[in-house]
């Protein structure tokens, strides 16, 4: 590999918060960028996800968005696959991969790995899926009481994670322990620069306010209902943030001026939750907007 390949870049911050624009200040024939981001996978949810627009990505290739229909989902350890495949390839070119992150949880486990869990049957999985959040947490406390030890049990996902392996007949206090084929643990001379974009809140949240008209503007009502009628109501695309009120507007349950509000309380609160994440990950710096943009085109001097 070249030298500049020992560097891996990675950025992340909340929506909003600016980071397609940053790296599309960045010179596209020296990087390119490997996006982590489980809502801009849909191509054909550009509005509501927010996806980087054709000049974003002419002006900056981005690989890994756009890559699935809305019917379609995909898992971590699968993103974590076509990331891997995507790095090689950037560096091949010669070029340098810059990680830019929206889904802390998918960074984390391409960057350290993750648990090894057992098979999960779908007979399982679906059920696990259905039953109640409260339910499912007495489940776990009754079946391994380590096991909500380092959930937030406000955390439907990773609590129904938990509860699948356990209905699978492990531990999940045990198999939690250690994670395997992180991306650091093989390739032991890599360099993280990762910094996460610290607005201070009230910023923040009033870039989101601003972005939310934009995108009913853009039409995500009709994004919205063109995936409606081509997939149904059930479809993974439509579990992105924010389509759910969409789908009430269009159901007639909430009126324009609940779905604004609505929308961009959802933003600001899954803003907050990013931010959250960023601050206890202990690879990732806050930093403002220029100090990441100056530190990454230093990059290329190193």
């Amino acid at each position: 590999m070249p030298p500049f390949s020992r560097i891996l870049p990675v950025l992340a911050g909340p929506t909003g918060s600016g980071k397609t624009s940053l790296v599309c200040s960045l010179p596209s024939d020296r990087f390119e960028v490997v996006s982590f981001d489980s809502r801009q996978v849909y191509w054909e949810l550009p509005i509501g996800t927010t996806l980087p627009s054709p000049t974003e990505r002419s002006l900056m290739p981005h690989a890994l968005v756009g890559i699935l229909t809305a019917d379609q989902s995909i898992n971590a350890r699968a993103y974590s696959e076509a990331a891997r495949l995507a790095i090689d390839r950037i560096w091949d070119a010669g070029k340098i991969p810059i990680l830019v992150c929206g889904s802390g949880f998918y960074l984390r486990a391409f960057l350290k790995g993750m648990y090894p869990v057992p098979d999960i049957s779908p007979e399982i999985r679906e059920q696990a899926q259905n039953i109640p959040l409260a339910e499912a947490l007495e489940i776990i406390r009754k079946k391994d009481t380590l096991a909500l030890a380092n959930i937030d049990e406000t955390d439907a996902y990773r609590v129904r994670r938990a509860l699948e392996v356990i209905l699978s007949g492990s531990m999940w206090s045990e198999v939690s322990k250690v994670t395997v084929g992180g991306f650091l643990e093989d390739h032991p001379g890599l360099q993280l620069k990762g910094y996460w974009i610290n607005w201070p809140r009230e910023e923040l949240y009033r870039r989101i306010n601003e972005r939310i008209p934009q995108l009913i503007k853009d039409g995500m009502l009709e994004e919205t209902k063109i995936i409606l009628e081509k997939y149904g109501e059930q479809c993974p695309g439509l579990g992105s943030l924010g389509y759910n009120f969409a789908l009430d507007f269009l159901s007639g349950k909430i009126d324009t001026n609940s779905f604004v509000a609505q929308l961009a309380q959802a933003h600001r609160n899954y803003a907050k939750r990013q931010v959250t994440w960023f601050r206890k990950d202990p690879l990732l710096l806050p930093a403002t907007w220029n100090e990441v943009l100056d530190e990454f085109k230093n990059i290329e001097k190193i």
